[in-house]
């Protein structure tokens, strides 16, 4: 898939309400903890929200929690799993591009892109990966939400995934 970076805010609302508790959580670090998360404070979330646990040498992601939003819409619950092969077959490299680029850059990262899943049609997707760790040399859970947006935002084609510009806020 070709990434394309364009200057654009994300349409969802949700994610820029993720992004804003992420960066008023981490205060002055670079990313906060796991435990520095309250999932009181963002109810309205919580069905579109995915933690995943980030595993070094070699670097691997399993998923901890998978919102029910995203189990409905993907049409299966993948909690406990490994982001591998048997999860996601050919489009693997794909999906773990994002997860790969948010630990390593220890920065979050969004991206827009047609997403198909088992026994669906193809849908945009929104999603945002903000990074979480005990210290800020170390990413060690990735929080995302993921959020199928509307067909009057830009579309990408099915082989072309646009990063968003996760800082921009929407017209204005």
């Amino acid at each position: 898939m070709e990434r394309i970076a364009i200057q654009e805010p994300m349409a969802s609302p949700k994610l820029r309400q993720l992004r804003d508790y992420w960066l008023d959580t981490r205060g002055d670090r670079r990313m906060p903890s796991r435990r520095d998360i309250d999932p009181i404070s963002i109810p309205h979330l919580l069905p579109n929200i995915v933690l995943t646990d980030v595993v070094r040498d070699p670097l691997r992601f399993r998923y901890r929690l998978i919102g029910t939003a995203i189990t409905t819409v993907t049409g299966r619950d993948a909690t406990g799993m490994w982001l591998n092969e048997e999860l996601y077959g050919d489009n693997l490299d794909e999906m773990l591009w994002t997860f790969r680029t948010c630990a390593e850059s220890r920065a979050p990262v969004a991206v827009r892109q047609k997403a198909q899943f088992p026994n669906r049609d193809w849908v945009v997707v929104e999603v945002l990966l903000v990074p979480m760790g005990n210290t800020d040399d170390v990413v060690e859970v990735i929080m995302s939400c993921l959020i199928a947006v509307d067909k009057d935002v830009k579309q990408p084609s099915a082989d072309t995934g646009y990063i968003l510009d996760w800082r921009l806020d929407a017209a204005g």
